[in-house]
């Protein structure tokens, strides 16, 4: 796995009061036939910020959608969400994590999905990020055995050797729920529970071990499973992955105190510091 530079962040980066529309009109979202949306239109985007698609015509049991980012693979947009469904008409929310906007400024977006017609996509303001490392922020109902699916590529890329622990933060009255965080169904796809993990404010977290580390960084995805038991459902609102203190970590969300220089190569935003060039998800090019 490469190996990421993270940039010290010092000040929370703020959400700009915003509303724009990326794309509007009429068209049959399907396998094989997608809507994309060039990256110049996400030139101002913001971490925290949420794309908000509007649709219709959607299958009773649900169509797929699937975020992708426009580069060599497709790969899933960070912070998407694994086995999310459509219903019937309406909208639905992507929020953005940092690793999400940069990859939206270098290679645009790909909707893509079983079918549905979508008739706008906009950009609005979300909510401010929590400290550390967002891979995964938005609002997912936990009920009764609620699961929610993660594509690896929110976490792809971080050194997971920079990382103390994992925050799952909720709207949870009190922490007595039950919390199982997986990369599989099944026997020994278990990754740990709310046993091994401490009550914060809003939070339970997870301290990782080295074993823990090599596990959560080569998931091929995550699978974070809520039981509400005595509570009232609640909201799950983040993910985030909290740096050791005093480290250089991958990439947060908040902008950095260090200065460095970003110059536009054969198309790709790079970061110059110190003689070394990044990518805007901070893997050092060679």
């Amino acid at each position: 796995m490469k190996k990421v530079f993270l940039f010290v962040a010092a000040v929370s980066m703020s959400i700009a009061a915003s509303a724009t529309d990326l794309w509007t009109g009429s068209k049959l979202v399907k396998w094989g036939e997608s809507l994309q949306i060039a990256a110049s239109s996400f030139a101002v985007a913001q971490p925290g910020q949420k794309i908000v698609l509007h649709f219709s015509d959607a299958q009773d049991g649900g169509s797929t959608l699937e975020y992708k980012v426009m580069n060599t693979h497709f790969d899933h947009l960070a912070g998407s969400r694994e086995a999310l469904k459509l219903y019937n008409s309406g909208t639905v929310e992507q929020f953005l994590t940092q690793a999400a906007v940069d990859s939206l400024k270098l290679y645009g977006l790909e909707l893509i999905g079983d079918p549905f017609t979508a008739t706008k996509v906009e950009l609005l303001d979300g909510k401010e990020l929590k400290e550390g490392i967002s891979v995964w922020t938005g609002f997912f109902w936990a009920d009764e055995w609620s699961t929610l699916e993660l594509y690896y590529n929110g976490y792809a890329g971080v050194d997971f050797s920079k990382i103390e622990a994992i925050r799952f933060y909720s709207e949870a009255a009190s922490g007595a729920y039950v919390l199982n965080f997986m990369e599989a169904w099944g026997d020994g796809g278990k990754i740990a529970d709310h046993n091994a993990m401490t009550d914060g404010e809003g939070y339970k977290e997870l301290a990782l071990t080295d074993e823990l580390r090599t596990r959560v960084a080569n998931a091929g995805h995550w699978m974070i499973q809520f039981n509400k038991e005595g509570l009232a459902p609640f909201n799950v609102t983040d993910i985030v992955l909290v740096p050791q203190s005093g480290g250089t970590t991958a990439i947060d969300n908040t902008e950095s105190e260090i200065k460095a220089t970003k110059i536009i190569r054969n198309g790709q935003v790079l970061i110059l510091r110190d003689g070394r060039t990044f990518n805007a998800l901070g893997v050092e090019i060679r």
